[in-house]
């Protein structure tokens, strides 16, 4: 065989080896946002199959599926009925279970503050009327709040007449949870799931960066930078949903103790594995005092957080050890 019929052969091999090799590492990406659980949620997704549109359908129907299960204001929803009607029981599946230990677990560690029973405080602000409830109200809403009355018996939660249960501190970052937990069983290899806020990176090679909104900005300003990678990333703030009247900002993350909205924070940010995680401790430090909430997160594993404050009329921050790995 002469020398350059062998130097054909063995650029078509390595031709074919390279062809071989880049179908067999082809990727297919896709990204698309949609207005779900009552925000803008935008998920992107990388995969080896050609079928990301469906992937990502099937995502968006999960999500509006455990928005109707978990849903305080639905009245179709298991925990509407639990709260409204005369149904003084409500079946804890593992789902439940998860969102109860952990709404257990934060109400002993912030000493009350942080309570999924106050539903009765929710319905009495309303952010978008701008109504701030008498103090009658706030009185009575508050007799009818407090984790310790609930009971489980028998698979089965039972609370007192006239309390209700608000799973909105947490329940979204366990959907977003569930997105990324079906998207890796269906082989994608990496993505994110963002949810107004509450973020979940998995698969990535390379750290996300990620802006924190200035609690006070009206022009989508970023107070810091961070870069993450692979983590969860959730924000509390009381910029979110708040009216303003006499001076005084009004903000929707209510401390179940007073029945008024918490006035020690500004703005939380979490980073940790899950998004359920991120997303009850981002509202638990939000309603502590900056210096218990650091205190309370450097005590919890795997779990950094940022509080942002005023002090003097200036924005103060308080930040755990960790979280300084993730500024750029």
């Amino acid at each position: 065989m002469k020398r350059k019929d062998i130097i054909n052969i063995v650029l078509f091999i390595l031709v074919f080896a390279f062809a071989a090799y880049r179908y067999s590492t082809r990727t297919y990406s896709s990204q698309r946002s949609a207005f779900v659980m009552d925000t803008l949620v935008d998920i992107k997704i990388e995969t080896k199959q050609k079928n990301t549109n469906e992937l990502i359908d099937n995502a968006f129907k999960l999500m509006e599926d455990y928005e109707y299960k978990f849903s305080f204001y639905n009245n179709e929803s298991p925990i509407w009925k639990f709260n409204n009607s005369k149904i003084d029981s409500l079946y804890i599946d593992e789902e439940l279970k998860e969102m109860l230990n952990i709404s257990g677990e934060l109400f002993h560690k912030t000493n009350s503050h942080y309570d999924i029973t106050i539903g009765a405080l929710s319905e009495i602000w309303d952010f978008n009327k701008e109504i701030i409830p008498s103090n009658e109200d706030i009185k009575s809403a508050i007799q009818v709040t407090n984790f310790e009355k609930l009971k489980i018996r028998n698979e089965y939660l039972h609370k007192p007449v006239g309390m209700k249960i608000n799973l909105g501190s947490l329940a979204k970052g366990f959907i977003v949870d569930e997105v990324v937990k079906y998207l890796k069983q269906q082989n994608v290899i990496s993505g994110f799931v963002n949810a107004g806020g509450d973020m979940r990176i998995f698969g990535r090679k390379k750290s996300f960066k990620i802006g924190i909104q200035h609690p006070r900005s009206e022009s989508n300003e970023m107070i810091d930078v961070i870069n993450v990678r692979n983590k969860a990333v959730v924000t509390s703030g009381d910029y979110e949903r708040y009216f303003v009247k006499e001076g005084i900002r009004y903000h929707h993350i209510i401390d179940p103790l007073t029945g008024y909205p918490s006035q020690n924070a500004i703005s939380v940010t979490v980073v940790t594995e899950t998004a359920l995680m991120a997303d009850a401790y981002s509202t638990a430090l939000f309603l502590l005092e900056p210096e218990h909430a650091i205190k309370l997160a450097e005590a919890t594993d795997g779990l950094e957080a940022v509080v942002y404050f005023f002090k003097e009329d200036k924005i103060e921050k308080l930040e755990t050890v960790g979280f300084k790995q993730y500024y750029e």
